[in-house]
């Protein structure tokens, strides 16, 4: 005779979904001012906001942006001691609960 029981199991699920999204022009000026900020941005690249700013950041490099480095780019006018931005871990998913509490 057959038997089921009902259980939860860890499944990896890879899904394509339509997002909203932003197409922005820009001046080479303005390109390499953000470039400038967004090398200046830390935090984990996989658990913080910091790898949506790696994207724009690797989407500018491909859009051959001169590279910050490079002599006369705005990041040399950044003051020398000045911090960058620092983005904190998302927070984790709360875990659903299923029990009693009392």
């Amino acid at each position: 005779m057959a038997d089921a029981k009902r259980t939860i199991i860890t499944q990896e699920i890879k899904t394509i979904e339509k997002v909203s999204a932003f197409s922005l022009t820009m001046t080479i000026d303005e390109a390499e001012a953000l470039t400038a900020i967004l090398v200046k941005v830390a935090g984990s690249m996989t658990n913080s906001p910091r790898k949506h700013t790696n994207a724009v950041l690797m989407s500018l490099e491909k859009a051959h942006v001169r590279d910050w480095e490079a002599p006369g780019h705005p990041f040399s006018l950044l003051a020398s001691r000045a911090g960058g931005l620092e983005f904190k871990d998302f927070r984790p998913e709360p875990k659903p609960f299923h029990g009693v509490t009392f």
